[in-house]
């Protein structure tokens, strides 16, 4: 995919409105870039494909499929692919919802659970830049992307 570069953007009054912005999206598509290839790099020893140990990666304690189908932005077709590939793996199970029987829940298994807790450590030790920025910055960077995407700011 060619990267977008937004300096020389027509006049200079809209250059200089629009270059930080295209900046900033170039920077997080970038970013983007490198957090999906690690993700990759870390799920692939495990047997899983990317979407599967996202899934993994996404199920605490119990989710709806309709649910991780929302955090995973996918319908529900693929999100009965990925639980049928999971359940036969023996790293989850259904189970039927104690509040609406018409609702299928996910939970991980024995197995499951140890293979997500391996994957997260192997997934969030050495996120890529993170080992550049202090605590601090940290912080701050994750307050403005909550506020980046915080609905009620569109």
């Amino acid at each position: 995919m060619t990267e977008l570069r937004w300096k020389g953007a027509g006049a200079a009054s809209q250059a200089a409105r629009v270059q930080p912005a295209g900046e900033l999206y170039d920077t997080l598509a970038e970013l983007s870039n490198h957090m999906k290839a690690h993700f990759n790099r870390v799920a692939q020893p495990f047997g899983l494909p990317s979407p599967c140990a996202k899934a993994i990666c996404l199920i605490e304690g119990s989710i709806s499929m309709k649910e991780l189908g929302a955090r995973i932005h996918c319908d529900g077709s693929f999100v009965t692919s990925i639980a049928d590939a999971l359940e036969e793996r023996g790293l989850v199970r259904r189970e039927t919802d104690h509040e609406d029987r018409r609702i299928k829940n996910l939970v991980l298994t024995r197995k499951g659970a140890e293979l997500r807790s391996r994957l997260m450590h192997e997934l969030f030790d050495d996120l890529p830049g993170m080992r550049n920025l202090t605590e601090s910055e940290r912080d701050s960077f994750l307050a403005l992307l909550r506020k980046m995407v915080d609905p009620q700011n569109e």
